[in-house]
């Protein structure tokens, strides 16, 4: 089975290699990345990535309005015929499979229903009480989670089957397909945020939304928003509603050694925002 991914991100190259070796990991074949307006190291992380997995990258210089919208068409137009599913979620969402190895034998399941796509349940998460950004990996320095049941945690992004007639929807969470949109209980999902207790019993997003309280500061709050505008700015409201730290999370303690591993072979070794080939490159 082919499987990818398609995001559109912006400055965030100090968490690209991590964002990529955890999804390898998880069995995604391929990527398609749309930087977005980057004043960073995205490009050069971009091309050392590209040279170690299936990396097709875009470079995008645009104050349009809803871009996000913009580059997941393009993404489906152009490559939804590559893949037999297609995920489409952003740089602080970690998507993987719960009950099984990869995502491909996840997906597995689903192959013969008449779907056209699947809404994966966020598990949101908060600062885990960091002030400063640490250094090291997202996925271990932030373990504390919003409880299960907050109504955040009712939003999904889609995995998409490849090969049909499919558009974007009124957001990046939802799509316009021929035979609908199901969580992974079968149920009917027809906006981006579902009306029932999310699960994870085969997929699972964990959504990195908040960070440190220093990276709101100088970097999301005016960050603006893919899908919104690069005039949005998120007021101080958002934080203290996204910041909440209700539940200690040890859903990926399992994947520590790996992806430690696999990040240190592909050379981002000095977690502090640089991109360190390795010695034999």
């Amino acid at each position: 089975m082919r499987t990818g991914i398609v995001t559109i991100q912006k400055n965030r190259a100090p968490w690209i290699p991590e964002w990529i070796a955890f999804h390898h990991l998880a069995g995604f074949n391929r990527f398609y990345f749309y930087a977005h307006n980057c004043t960073d190291d995205t490009a050069q992380v971009l091309q050392r990535l590209g040279q170690l997995y299936d990396i097709k990258s875009f470079t995008l210089t645009t104050d349009q309005n809803r871009v996000q919208l913009s580059a997941y068409q393009h993404a489906y137009e152009n490559f939804g015929h590559e893949c037999d599913w297609l995920a489409f979620i952003d740089g602080d969402e970690f998507l993987f499979p719960v009950a099984d190895r990869t995502i491909g034998a996840a997906l597995d399941r689903f192959n013969y229903e008449k779907i056209s796509a699947i809404g994966a349940y966020w598990s949101c998460f908060g600062s885990s009480g960091h002030v400063d950004e640490p250094a090291g990996l997202i996925v271990k320095n932030y373990r504390h989670r919003f409880a299960l049941d907050a109504p955040a945690n009712r939003h999904v992004k889609s995995i998409v089957r490849g090969r049909q007639n499919t558009s974007v929807g009124p957001n990046a969470h939802i799509f316009n397909t021929p035979y609908g949109t199901v969580d992974e209980n079968m149920r009917q999902v027809t906006t981006g945020a579902a009306p029932y207790d999310p699960t994870h019993q085969y997929f699972r997003i964990n959504h990195y939304a908040c960070q440190s309280l220093e990276f709101f500061r100088k970097f999301k709050q005016r960050s603006g928003a893919a899908d919104a505008g690069q005039a949005f700015v998120r007021p101080d409201s958002w934080w203290t509603e996204y910041d909440r730290n209700d539940c200690f999370d040890a859903s990926l303690e399992s994947w520590y050694p790996q992806l430690e591993a696999e990040v240190q072979r592909i050379g981002f070794t000095d977690f502090a925002g640089r991109f360190t080939p390795p010695s034999d490159a």
